[in-house]
């Protein structure tokens, strides 16, 4: 009786076709060889909407070209040759499809905050950190032997230390307001943002971007935290941007000197009652962060991850992400995964120095997000789960359980050729 009551939309699952919005973009468009050759078999090559033709007319044929479609945009996002060229067998691969599939699922929930760091403005003009660096190293007038050397340590606060034992801490301020006060315009991958959070980002970068970008999009009022001032806390009604060493509006109160590192996170050993480490440690329990164009190095913000860690039993601790540059040598690839996984963060590998595959991984994700119906809000991420007795909680726990099996079999029906 029910399947009677559907409507002629809802039996043929037609208000499905606007989950597929990339693909169908890319049927219209017929600038691949691929999608030509599709359309002229179907005779679909005339009309004016032929991805809807298609879809309305022979549904099979649709999901048939829509799973080869996927399959191969995986394959280039993921970098399949790439890592089986490293690995020599697709091992590596499989592991960044899962990783990939598993940061979708967290994506759809809504749980994810993005930390995003130098290399995500690389595309608008700006250096990434260990470039501004080296920029800084030359004005400061050091070797530029020392500066490669102690930036290929990771130490990169020995090289801020160096320049103020030379000169002061004024030069670098300097140096950050000539290279990080430009106006530049937000680049596409830092618009993809816009479109895959709405709640808030920590960035480690001193430039504009972000806010920049959510405010052209008039998405809702952005609200800037200065992680380094104990009372700003979000107000609830705005998308929080917070700035974790300081945004560049108010240069005298970015974190740029050793000594401020000190005060700011705890001299010697990290002191996790401090505002930065705080905050940090806040995420790191109960998000699941996604680091974006991050060094993931032994700096500060690591050493926060690592003692905050040390205090979660594992059980407890959510998944964390991070898009990385993948080690030419196996070797290699092997013992960063390793670190990476024991600070607590899964790594999804793209191929070194391609910065646009960041962007290209962003935008894939967004769209499987989108295949898989988009995004859900759980109960137990609009409502606050200290309010629950222990069998309402359990209850919630259960139904998200259940979603994502869910979602996992209808991933592989997906990709179960026919």
């Amino acid at each position: 009786m029910e399947a009677n009551n559907k409507t002629w939309c809802e039996r043929d699952e037609h208000h499905e076709f606007e989950y597929y919005l990339d693909f169908n973009r890319w049927l219209d468009l017929a600038d691949e060889e691929s999608a030509g050759v599709l359309l002229q078999s179907h005779g679909l090559e005339n009309i004016r909407q032929p991805s809807k033709a298609l879809f309305a007319s022979d549904k099979p044929a649709y999901d048939m070209a829509f799973r080869e479609y996927r399959i191969q945009r995986r394959n280039e996002v993921l970098s399949r040759e790439l890592l089986e060229a490293i690995g020599g067998d697709d091992h590596w691969y499989n592991r960044n499809e899962e990783r990939f599939l598993q940061l979708v699922g967290e994506l759809r929930q809504k749980t994810v905050v993005p930390f995003v760091g130098a290399g995500i403005s690389v595309a608008a003009g700006f250096p990434t950190w260990k470039d501004h660096l080296r920029q800084q190293g030359k004005t400061a007038g050091i070797a530029n032997g020392k500066v490669e050397n102690l930036l290929e340590a990771g130490k990169y606060e020995q090289v801020i230390h160096t320049i103020e034992e030379k000169l002061n801490a004024d030069v670098f301020a300097q140096e950050i307001r000539d290279v990080f006060q430009k106006k530049l315009d937000p680049p596409e991958v830092v618009y993809l943002l816009t479109q895959l959070f709405g709640d808030t980002l920590i960035t480690t970068n001193y430039d504009q971007l972000i806010e920049t970008a959510y405010q052209n999009i008039n998405a809702k009022p952005v609200q800037l935290i200065n992680a380094t001032v104990a009372e700003e806390r979000p107000d609830g009604q705005s998308l929080s941007v917070v700035k974790l060493h300081g945004h560049i509006n108010i240069p005298q109160r970015c974190i740029i000197s050793a000594n401020q590192y000190d005060l700011a996170y705890g001299q010697g050993e990290v002191d996790l009652s401090l505002p930065i480490p705080k905050l940090l440690g806040h995420h790191y329990r109960n998000s699941s962060l996604l680091f974006l164009g991050c060094s993931l190095n032994n700096d500060r913000t690591i050493q926060v991850f690592r003692k905050v860690k040390g205090q979660m039993p594992d059980v407890d601790r959510p998944q964390h992400f991070s898009i990385e540059q993948a080690p030419n040598d196996v070797n290699e690839l092997t013992q960063r995964n390793a670190s990476l996984l024991e600070l607590g963060i899964t790594p999804i590998w793209y191929e070194q120095g391609n910065y646009e595959s960041v962007e290209a991984l962003l935008q894939h994700a967004k769209h499987e997000v989108e295949y898989q119906g988009g995004f859900i809000t759980p109960r137990a991420l609009i409502t606050d789960a200290s309010g629950f007795d222990e069998n309402e909680r359990g209850e919630m726990d259960k139904s998200r359980a259940v979603t994502e099996l869910f979602n996992k079999i209808k991933t592989i029906l997906l990709f179960t050729k026919k």
